[in-house]
């Protein structure tokens, strides 16, 4: 079983242009007025509205540091910080924003997790 978080957006191409040429997603479906993105095992939506969603996190999660530092590059133009670690959670991360002002997190867990895909 899966799901899906959805976001209404004002800006539906330049939205996901961004999720899709500098995070990295692929789009995984197109409905009517949405588009929904896959990023390993996340799905994302995002729905032409007449107001922007734009409270809330959209965290992408790599394997290794390096990964989140290549992440970096790719989205220095958008980031609010740059990579480190965070003691606290025992992740490495940094924060940027997407072209409607959204919250996106790239991160590392600096521990093991149990793996999310079945």
């Amino acid at each position: 079983m899966s799901g899906i978080v959805f976001f209404a957006t004002e800006a539906l191409e330049r939205v996901v242009d961004f999720y899709v040429d500098e995070v990295g997603a692929s789009i995984w479906l197109e409905q009517p007025g949405c588009t929904i993105l896959q990023y390993d095992n996340m799905l994302v939506g995002f729905c032409e509205r007449d107001d922007a969603e734009t409270e809330g996190v959209i965290t992408f999660v790599y394997g290794t540091r390096d990964e989140v530092d290549v992440a970096y590059e790719a989205l220095a133009d958008h980031a609010v910080d740059e990579p480190s670690e965070n003691e606290r959670y025992r992740i490495y991360n940094f924060f940027a924003e997407d072209p409607e002002g959204r919250t996106v997190e790239c991160q590392t867990f600096l521990h093991e997790t149990e793996s999310v895909c079945g």
